[in-house]
């Protein structure tokens, strides 16, 4: 399976919801809009958004660092 790639650009790129199933099963909802495009849509289940959101902030801590941005190899 080929990989998708997203771009979102400028205000309201990218939004994020709460989703509550028929079955009362919870989800975080992300949503994706690229210029000229369908949204995306990306759903959680709440304990794998919050790991998530961990390795989201970690991430962003390391790109603070120079160190980090090289090319493999």
């Amino acid at each position: 399976m080929a990989a998708t790639v997203i771009t979102p650009s400028g205000p309201g790129a990218m939004e994020a919801g709460l989703l509550l199933d028929e079955d009362g099963q919870r989800f975080v909802v992300l949503t994706f809009k690229e210029p000229g495009g369908e949204p995306t849509l990306v759903t959680f289940t709440v304990p794998i958004f919050q790991h998530y959101v961990e390795h989201l902030v970690r991430t962003a801590a390391s790109a603070d660092d120079e160190a980090n941005w090289g090319i493999p190899g």
